[in-house]
């Protein structure tokens, strides 16, 4: 019985003694901080068990002395060290200094009591080495210090009659000094070493304590870049997923209506309907090759604005009527679109890319079609001051989620969770639109509220142009007909489809065509045949490229005009092409009416 109940008090004693006086909260390795604390923590349990006994045993014997006084402060000294080192809520500065504080104040009154007291020198040598190794080397020789001085004014006070003490001395002066210094020089004697050994300490543990910062941040740094990487990974495969779809389905529109064109009991009409889907579908499959290219654009730093002449709402009106009629073709009944445009004048012109204004426009309106079902949508601009237009596309469609709004312009960001009704799209339409308006010097935002609607917003700078007064614009009315009877065209090709698309463009315009498979055959074609009128090049081709192709037939004739046509879409092509000596440029897939018309910029149409 007796066992048990010495061992239940054991527990509880130990339970109180790591509840309270408990070792650190701080994790291991935490640096110097954390030994300093754990070593705080064995002292302050020593300094209350074997000052607990201390107390009583002089408690008792002041109060049977009827020396009250020092009663009343050995009390003091102990509750305030029970209170320093038990309220583990006070900062351990704190505590550490007050508990340093007791030890110097009980060796100074030894000292005061007894000029030999070999415990005021103990507590003395504890103070100077408790500083040293819980505070710090700095604080240690303060310790010192001020343990000279105290001695220097204890000495003072006991031998002289400066102020009156009911302390006597014990020795003489001089015994006094000789031992005060020989006190002195082994308090130095002690502190060298240890605070040797202190600087060593710390300069190893705020060398751990580096390297695990270190190797923390770098373990954050893999963590973070294995997620990148695993986030970069799934919109890849989300990307390459919808890219398949997005592919797949203009070209499964272009393939089955090809093949159906050929089925004999197609009517006329049918195949018009055909062929204008084909056209429809293949316009599509144009713009996501456009936009993968804009990305790679980019990506490389490679994508570049060209500001020019552009005449405001003309380039509103062709975007206008464009999905005016693809909603009509959809049969969107219950969807209106609307067109606002900030200033009346309607031959406003105003300084900036055109291609990429039009651009812009047509992503944020065509993303506005694909997520509205009814209602309407709403595009056009304001003019908020003489620095910005300020654009708009508003819709009533589905919103996007709260918070999402600047994600939206993230790259494959798509924020649809809706299982009835997929929405295509490759989720990099908005993120070119961001760069583009950035690019151009303004800025792109969205604000949108679900089920309810959305709006962006983006702005260009406003470089209005001023029209002269006689200034007429020309009317270009569209040439249908050509006719080229008498004229002798080179097509450089090496693909014998293209070359038949060509011959068969040009077929109803009564030109000659003659055909070269490379860049070497284009030129000894040009060398011996004469009264060649025209050269279409194409830039890519065996044994030699368009370039080099270029510059030689330019060195026999600079009068001979040379449109290169190439299904590179980069624009620095362009500008070699310039270089090369080329007058013109036509992108692949070349349009039929702008093939004939930039033909016949150069050789004029006979009876035009």
């Amino acid at each position: 019985m007796g066992r048990v109940t010495g061992a239940r008090l054991y527990r509880k004693l130990d339970v109180f003694i790591r509840r309270r006086l408990g070792p650190t909260n701080l994790r291991s390795g935490d640096g110097l901080l954390y030994w300093r604390e754990r070593i705080f923590h064995y002292f302050s349990i020593g300094v209350l068990f074997i000052g607990l006994v201390v107390y009583l045993y002089l408690g008792l014997s002041f109060i049977k002395d009827a020396k009250f006084a020092y009663a009343i402060f050995s009390s003091f000294v102990f509750f305030s060290a029970v209170f320093a080192t038990t309220v583990r809520s006070l900062p351990l500065k704190f505590r550490v200094s007050w508990i340093l504080f007791l030890i110097y104040l009980i060796g100074v009154y030894s000292l005061l009591e007894s000029n030999n007291s070999s415990l005021g020198y103990a507590f003395f040598i504890s103070y100077a080495l408790l500083s040293g190794i819980l505070v710090g080397q700095k604080r240690a020789w303060m310790s010192v210090i001020t343990i000279g001085i105290t001695i220097a004014a204890i000495a003072m006070v006991l031998y002289t009659n400066i102020l009156s003490v009911p302390f006597e001395a014990s020795i003489p002066l001089k015994a006094y000094i000789k031992t005060s210094i020989i006190f002195l020089v082994i308090i130095l004697v002690t502190l060298l070493p240890l605070v040797s050994l202190l600087n060593g300490l710390i300069f190893n543990l705020e060398k751990e304590t580096r390297y695990r910062r270190l190797l923390r941040r770098e373990h954050e740094d893999l963590t973070l870049a294995k997620r990148k990487a695993e986030e970069s990974d799934h919109l890849k495969t989300s990307f390459l997923s919808n890219m398949s779809h997005e592919i797949r389905t203009p070209m499964n529109a272009i393939l089955g209506f090809s093949n159906l064109l050929s089925h004999p009991d197609i009517s006329t009409t049918e195949k018009e309907e055909f062929i204008n889907l084909i056209r429809i579908n293949g316009k599509n499959l144009l713009t996501l090759v456009e936009d993968i290219i804009d990305i790679s654009k980019i990506d490389s730093g490679q994508l570049q604005i060209k500001n020019a002449p552009c005449k405001l709402h003309h380039v509103m009106m062709q975007v206008y009527e464009s999905f005016l009629d693809d909603i009509k073709r959809r049969g969107l009944f219950n969807l209106k679109l609307y067109l606002k445009e900030g200033v009346s004048d309607e031959n406003i012109r105003i300084l900036t890319d055109e291609h990429r204004l039009k651009q812009i426009l047509i992503n944020l309106v065509g993303n506005a079609v694909k997520f509205t079902e009814r209602g309407f949508i709403e595009f056009g601009y304001t003019q908020e001051d003489d620095q910005f237009l300020r654009f708009y596309v508003k819709d009533t469609g589905i919103g996007l989620p709260k918070g999402k709004e600047n994600e939206i312009f993230d790259r494959f960001s798509k924020f649809n969770d809706d299982k009835e009704r997929l929405y295509g799209g490759t989720g990099i339409g908005l993120s070119i639109v961001k760069h583009l308006v950035t690019l151009m010097g303004g800025e792109v935002w969205v604000e949108s509220e679900p089920l309810v609607g959305t709006t962006f917003f983006f702005t260009v700078p406003y470089h209005r142009l001023a029209i002269p007064e006689n200034f007429k614009e020309e009317s270009k009315e569209p040439v249908r007909e050509f006719n080229w009877e008498g004229k002798t065209f080179l097509v450089a090709e090496d693909e014998e489809d293209n070359f038949r698309y060509i011959e068969v463009a040009l077929a109803l315009s009564n030109a000659s065509l003659i055909w070269a498979r490379d860049g070497q055959e284009a030129v000894d074609v040009f060398k011996r045949i004469d009264g060649i009128d025209l050269v279409l090049m194409d830039i890519k081709m065996p044994l030699m490229d368009g370039y080099t192709a270029t510059r030689q037939i330019k060195s026999l004739s600079k009068k001979v005009p040379v449109i290169a046509q190439t299904a590179y879409a980069m624009s620095e092509e362009k500008e070699k092409s310039r270089e090369a000596g080329c007058d013109d440029y036509i992108a692949k897939p070349i349009g039929y009416d702008d093939l004939l018309s930039t033909i016949n910029r150069f050789v004029p149409s006979n009876g035009h």
